[in-house]
């Protein structure tokens, strides 16, 4: 692509065009045709230059013909594939020759000069591209951020051009509320996430998930890994938005080493029909609802009812009682007992080896990544992208390394040695279900029932029928 500074080099397609015009002319040569080419001479597949070599397959034993190009820079700058290359082209009888830089390919020697002019400016871009990655690596580790700013953050640079990110007070505002709602444990990531979008929040809840696993919210940096480094995580020079006891409290939530207390519903209609949205109704099958109705001595009674004109209902006593000793019939053998911890050590062992699979193709995604942006970066040094292009590829690159950052982050690798607690725990809770639903709160009564049973419920003659596919599932609360 041709770019102002290409033309005052000298390197524009228009200059180039007259120079190898003016020799063909001071040589007597016939030009049979020109090519234009807006891609980089780091590899060929270029469409146009793909076209040249479709026209000239059938060109062998035709007489030799001469391909021009000003410096064999700009033929390529990966020696291997221009060797490659040249060897394609002599086949169908064209030798390629750079006129600034000529060579008598009939002279032995000449290939030594060849291999240098082939050889010395990938050898600089790459020197300039290792340069250009060593000194972002090494601002990275002094704890600058040279990325595109998370949220709560914006990109500013200081008078000497030195790059750094600020806070924005509403979005910080925010994320330091999100942050304290979850630590306490009182509200779950889906409630504290909706409140936040209430408030202004601009994100997805995929990303609102990685926001509260980023440490960059406590002034850390990430450091990917490189050669025998690992990766980790250093001191940024930018000001953290959460609290580390806070930013602790609320990992210990998400990885499940903290207990997450639910708030009890206030209402007392919820606390007396727990079983909303759980059953549907004999007669019509539609859902059933509930209320509570006052008698004539001031005391209320509460009902599950059906809307539609079959006026179905129930008394909310003996339908809570009802699921109460369903739950209780439930018992577990010892034989079963051991079968599903088995089972379920086995799952959460594949689990665990498949969250480091995932982590090993996260850090291979940023380093590809990385590469793609060096590439782009000696693209842009050697004046075959403009600026434009480069930011494009720049951004696209930085939302991959953003995102498999963050995944890696998010990635829950819960040690061994806890599986057996958890497991224990929710076997208790299987042979308890009965005595926990009693005890629980609505919200968690809610869980227990979801949990256990697929679809709907219902209630014939007085009697709870669960629906015929059921499933009891390991519960942990």
């Amino acid at each position: 692509m041709s770019t102002d500074e290409q033309a005052d080099k000298g390197y524009s397609q228009r200059s180039q065009f007259e120079v190898l015009t003016r020799h063909c002319e001071q040589n007597f040569y016939k030009v049979r045709h020109v090519i234009y080419e807006d891609h980089s001479a780091k590899t060929f597949d270029r469409p146009e230059w793909q076209k040249y070599l479709s026209r000239i397959k059938n060109n062998r034993g035709r007489k030799k013909g001469l391909i021009l190009f000003t410096k064999w820079d700009r033929f390529s700058r990966n020696a291997g594939d221009a060797y490659t290359m040249i060897n394609l082209l002599k086949v169908s009888n064209i030798e390629p020759q750079a006129i600034e830089q000529p060579l008598d390919m009939a002279i032995p020697e000449s290939k030594i000069m060849l291999a240098i002019y082939l050889a010395t400016p990938e050898v600089e871009n790459d020197r300039r591209a290792l340069n250009i990655f060593y000194g972002i690596r090494r601002a990275t580790k002094e704890g600058r951020y040279l990325k595109k700013a998370p949220y709560g953050y914006k990109n500013k640079a200081k008078e000497d051009g030195t790059k750094f990110i600020d806070v924005v007070d509403k979005e910080a505002g925010i994320i330091r509320e999100a942050f304290n709602l979850v630590a306490t444990g009182d509200f779950s990531v889906e409630h504290v996430f909706r409140s936040m979008r209430e408030k202004g929040l601009r994100m997805s809840k995929a990303n609102f998930w990685r926001m509260l696993r980023s440490k960059h919210y406590i002034g850390k940096i990430f450091v990917a890994a490189f050669k025998d480094e690992d990766a980790h995580y250093v001191e940024g020079q930018h000001d953290g938005i959460v609290d580390l006891l806070t930013f602790k409290n609320v990992q210990d939530i998400l990885d499940g080493k903290r207990s997450a207390k639910i708030r009890k519903s206030k209402p007392l209609l919820s606390d007396r029909l727990p079983l909303r949205g759980f059953l549907f109704c004999p007669i019509c099958e539609k859902n059933i609802s509930g209320s509570g109705s006052k008698s004539k001595t001031g005391k209320y009674h509460y009902y599950y009812h059906c809307k539609s004109p079959c006026k179905f209902r129930i008394r909310a006593e003996i339908a809570n009682n009802s699921i109460s000793q369903l739950l209780n019939d439930f018992t577990v053998r010892p034989e079963i007992v051991s079968f599903i911890k088995d089972e379920i050590t086995g799952l959460l062992n594949i689990k665990l080896n498949h969250n480091n699979q995932n982590r090993d193709g996260l850090m291979a995604k940023i380093e590809k990544a990385n590469s793609k942006l060096k590439k782009a970066r000696d693209l842009l040094m050697e004046d075959k992208i403009d600026s434009e292009d480069f930011n494009s590829i720049k951004r696209e690159c930085q939302r991959e390394i953003d995102s498999s950052e963050n995944q890696i982050s998010a990635l829950k690798l819960t040690p061994k040695k806890d599986f057996k607690v958890m497991i224990d725990r929710g076997l208790m809770v299987m042979g308890r279900l009965g005595e926990l639903y009693e005890n629980a709160s609505v919200e968690e009564k809610k869980i227990i029932l979801s949990s256990t049973f697929f679809k709907k419920s219902v209630f014939r003659a007085k009697k709870f029928e669960p629906p015929k596919s059921t499933s009891l599932l390991i519960l942990s609360i």
